[in-house]
């Protein structure tokens, strides 16, 4: 009988030394969510793991041995969580009297939840997702998102009885995530949501954020050459962070080393990092613009153009910017992210939405001359997702090539009035 019991108690203190191990590694990547959304990728460390999750450093690199496994653990968790709320909403909606109504409320609660009580979840997200164009680790999860979330919102719109649902389920996916990006980055509250959502209200009234009262900006017109030579300097290497680590590794120490000047000279000319992310996010939307009228060469013709006509533009243009423009995509991107942390960026941030939204209602009142302000607002936001899934998935040719296709949909159901949303 002792001897029963003395072989049983070693394997009650491995199973509690087990579920200790387990609650201790998912406290650390519940942490690592939490700094990732905060900090992203650039400012994640074992240390401030290990701060956060109330454990020694010595745990967190027993348990992770690099960065990169932290953040796959972290995006294991939140993909885990996302999947079984998902399969949940499949079946809730299977079981009632669904229709595109409940599939089209279904996907803009998601866009609430995740810029309040998710937000979290979804910057963490977020992070991992423009990380995944830098290294091949997250690269894989990227991809892994992707696969798990098609067939899972596919499912979805089945259950809701949409016509189509793969290509519903698809176009939601990158809906959502380009809504998100702009709502996230704005700051908005759930009126200023459910005002443009589900009451038709325009994003250009009752989206823009408060402006500052003093610009920030040495004036240009002030800058001797050399100061002018020095400051372009900066803004280079500001955006060569932004395209390699995201925004975290954009700071006065780093943009030194980078543009080979003093720690002071950052400084001198902005005199927060804020105030330098807003002049590189100027800076590359101003880029932006420039090759969008390159690449819109009809854009000074009042006469109207057809659909088919607009439809390969929009995949030319999103070809060219998913490849030989990648890396100015991912920078801006980038201070989007930190313009939900800090809301200095947001103004200039808003310019580019609002900019965009208007080029929209432009190219969209060829095909359609009676608009919502919610039309522009879906094309705009469906090319952002595609573009970011794209980035994320790596640009490559079976990425790319169901583009014109994915437009073709969107735009010819937003032209008939159509479209789910």
């Amino acid at each position: 009988m002792s001897d029963g019991l003395a072989e049983r108690q070693p394997r009650t203190r491995r199973g509690q030394s087990q579920e200790r191990s387990v609650e201790r590694r998912n406290r650390m990547a519940l942490a690592a969510i939490e700094i990732l959304a905060s900090h992203g990728v650039a400012g994640l460390t074992h240390r401030l793991v290990a701060a956060k999750a109330g454990v020694s450093l010595a745990a967190t690199t027993y348990y992770f041995d690099t960065k990169h496994e932290i953040v796959a653990e972290a995006s294991s968790i939140t993909l885990r969580g996302y999947t079984e709320a998902f399969k949940r909403a499949a079946a809730r909606i299977g079981s009632d009297r669904a229709d595109v109504n409940t599939f089209t409320h279904f996907v803009r609660r998601i866009v609430q939840n995740a810029t309040h009580r998710d937000r979290s979840q979804m910057l963490c997200w977020a992070e991992i997702i423009l990380d995944a164009h830098r290294h091949p680790e997250s690269l894989a999860l990227a991809r892994q998102w992707f696969g798990e979330l098609d067939p899972l919102w596919e499912e979805i719109a089945k259950a809701a009885r949409c016509r189509e649902p793969g290509l519903v389920g698809h176009s939601a996916i990158d809906l959502a995530i380009g809504l998100l990006f702009m709502t996230v980055a704005l700051g908005l509250d759930e009126k200023q949501l459910t005002v443009v959502f589900a009451q038709d209200g325009d994003p250009l009234r009752h989206w823009a954020p408060a402006r500052p009262r003093r610009p920030t900006r040495t004036p240009a017109a002030r800058l001797t050459p050399k100061s002018a030579e020095t400051r372009e300097r900066i803004l280079h290497a500001a955006v060569a962070l932004l395209i390699s680590d995201g925004a975290g590794a954009v700071t006065y120490r780093n943009i030194a080393a980078k543009a080979g000047l003093t720690p002071a000279a950052p400084i001198y000319h902005f005199p927060t990092v804020g105030s330098l992310l807003s002049t590189a996010q100027q800076r590359l939307f101003e880029e932006s613009k420039d090759r969008y009228r390159l690449g819109d060469s009809s854009g000074d013709r009042p006469r109207r153009v057809g659909l088919e006509l607009l439809i390969d533009r929009t995949a030319t243009i999103f070809v060219r910017e998913a490849t030989q423009f990648a890396g100015k995509n991912l920078a801006t991107y980038a201070i989007w992210l930190e313009a939900a942390r800090n809301p200095e960026l947001r103004p200039m941030v808003w310019n580019a939405i609002a900019d965009q939204h208007l080029a929209w209602q432009r190219v969209l009142g060829r095909v359609m001359p009676k608009q919502r302000p919610l039309d522009a607002l879906v094309a705009q936001a469906a090319y952002i997702g595609k573009i970011v899934r794209v980035l994320a998935t790596g640009s490559t040719t079976d990425d790319l090539a169901p583009v014109r296709a994915e437009f073709a949909y969107d735009l010819t159901a937003l032209s008939r009035g159509a479209y789910w949303f």
